[in-house]
C-alpha cells in the first residue's frame, strides 16, 4: 500500500491502536507522520485488567481451563445480565493426543506437526494440511489402551463452559463454526441481540467488536502465541492482548479483563496490564537495537520446498555457496561485514502437505546498506547464477525481503 501510494502520489492512513514496531519507529523518526487519538470513543474509561496466575490456581477449580477467579467474575457478570467475550486461541479440543503407555504422539503424515483432536466429530485433523484421521483408543505403536489428550482448544473451553453455566447460552467462533456462508454475520448478530451470554472464540473475536453490555473479558491462555520461535512473538502477543482487552467497557459501563497465564511475571503482561503502548515500543525497540533485528537491521529469507528432502537441501546448499561468493566480492569493496548468512537448515515446520522445507536467513545491518542496492545487486545474481545451473527444476524457492513470518 505504502509503495502503490508513492507511485500515484497519494496519501496512506495506517490505523491502529497497537502499530507494529517499525511503524512507530518510522512515526519517532520522521518519515511517516504520527497522528494520536488518546481517549476512547464516547470517552469510555478502559477497561481494568487482572493477570491470574495459573501456577498458583485454587484447587477448588472445576475446570481444567478457567481459574476459580475467572469463574466468579464470569458468574458476576452474567447475574447483572453483561455479556462475556472469551479469547482461547486455538481451536479444537486438545491440542496433542498422546499413549500414556509407550509416550507415541500422533502427527500428520503430511507435515511435521501434532494433529489437533476435534471431539464434535471424533477425529484427529492438521490444522496445516486438512488432513483427518479418525480416533481410536489403541495406540498404534504398543496396542494398549490409555490414551490422554492435553492442550486446551476452544471446544474444550466450551464443554467445560456449559457444565460450570448450564442453561447458559454460549457461541462458540472459530474455523470450525464459521466455515459455512454467513455463519460469522449470523453468530454476531445472534450475540449483539441478546441470544447469547458468553462469545468464545479464537482471534477473530479480539478485533472490531462493539457491544455495549460486554464487561469482561477473560483470556483462557495468554502464553500460547508467545511460543514461537520468532522475534515478534512477544509483539504479536501484546498486539491480540491489548485489542481483545479493547472488547470490554466500550460504553459507559466499566469493563474488566481477566488475562490467565503460566508467565504472570513476564514483560509483555506488565505492559498489558498498564495498556501503555509508548513504554512497551521502548522497551522492545531497545531489545530489537541490541540483536539488529528490524527495523535496525533487515530479514531476507529465502525458502526452498519439494517433494524431496535431499534435492531440496542441495539446492538450499547450492544456493547458499553462491550467496557466499557473491557476498564476499562485494564485501571486499565495501570494506566491512555488513551482514549474516545463517543456514541452510530445515524450516521449523520442516514439512507441509508432504513438501520438505529449507531456509536461508540473511541478516543484514540496514546502515550498511541503506538502500538495499548491495543486497539486491548479490540475491540478482546469485539468483541468475543459480537458475542457470537448472540442477534443481523439482525444487521451487522464493525470496521474502521483511518476512513477516520466518516459520
Amino acid at each position: 500500500a505504502v509503495m502503490r501510494a508513492i507511485f500515484a502520489k497519494a496519501v496512506v492512513v495506517l490505523g491502529s491502536a497497537t502499530p507494529s514496531i517499525e511503524s512507530f519507529y518510522n512515526a519517532e523518526t520522521g518519515k511517516f507522520k504520527l497522528l494520536e487519538l488518546p481517549e476512547r470513543a464516547d470517552k469510555a474509561q478502559l477497561p481494568e485488567i487482572e493477570i491470574i496466575s495459573l501456577k498458583k490456581t485454587s484447587s477448588k477449580s472445576v475446570s481444567d481451563s478457567i481459574s476459580e477467579e475467572l469463574r466468579l467474575k464470569i458468574d458476576e457478570k452474567l447475574k447483572l445480565n453483561q455479556k462475556v467475550i472469551l479469547l482461547q486461541n486455538h481451536r479444537g479440543f486438545s491440542t496433542v493426543a498422546r499413549c500414556v503407555n509407550c509416550g507415541y504422539v500422533e502427527t500428520c503424515e503430511n507435515c511435521n506437526v501434532t494433529l489437533t483432536y476435534h471431539r464434535t466429530k471424533h477425529h484427529l485433523r492438521c490444522h496445516y494440511c486438512g488432513y483427518v484421521k479418525p480416533i481410536t483408543d489403541i495406540c498404534p505403536k504398543c496396542n494398549q489402551l490409555e490414551k490422554e489428550y492435553s492442550g486446551v482448544g476452544t471446544q474444550k473451553v466450551e464443554e467445560e463452559l456449559r457444565n460450570i453455566f448450564p442453561g447458559k447460552k454460549i457461541i462458540r467462533m472459530d474455523m470450525d463454526t464459521t466455515s459455512k456462508k454467513g455463519a460469522h454475520a449470523k453468530m454476531l448478530k445472534d450475540f449483539g441481540e441478546g441470544k447469547a451470554d458468553i462469545l468464545l472464540g479464537t482471534q477473530m473475536v479480539a478485533k472490531g467488536l462493539d457491544f455495549a453490555d460486554v464487561t469482561l473479558v477473560g483470556v483462557i491462555l495468554a502464553d500460547t502465541g508467545m511460543h514461537f520461535p520468532d522475534f515478534r512473538a512477544n509483539e504479536r502477543t501484546f498486539q491480540l492482548l491489548t485489542q481483545v482487552a479493547g472488547r470490554a467497557g466500550r460504553s459507559n459501563l466499566l469493563g474488566e479483563v481477566i488475562i490467565q497465564t503460566y508467565q504472570p511475571n513476564h514483560k509483555t503482561f506488565e505492559f498489558v496490564k498498564t495498556q501503555n503502548f509508548v513504554d512497551y515500543f521502548k522497551h522492545e525497540i531497545s531489545e530489537r537495537k541490541k540483536l539488529l533485528y528490524p527495523p535496525f537491521g533487515r530479514l531476507i529469507l529465502i525458502e526452498f520446498k519439494g517433494a524431496d528432502e535431499t534435492k531440496v537441501s542441495d539446492a538450499s546448499k547450492k544456493f547458499a555457496e553462491l550467496l557466499n561468493e557473491k557476498y564476499i566480492y562485494k564485501l571486499r569493496s565495501v570494506g566491512k561485514e555488513f551482514c549474516k548468512i545463517l543456514g541452510p537448515s530445515p524450516a521449523i515446520i520442516s514439512k507441509v502437505n508432504n513438501q520438505f522445507r529449507y531456509q536461508i536467513i540473511i541478516k543484514m545491518y540496514r546502515e550498511s546498506d541503506p538502500s538495499f542496492k548491495i543486497s539486491r545487486s548479490v540475491l540478482d545474481s546469485a539468483k541468475a547464477a543459480y537458475d542457470r545451473l537448472g540442477l534443481f527444476n523439482q525444487v521451487k524457492y522464493s525470496i521474502d525481503v521483511d518476512p513477516q513470518g520466518l516459520i
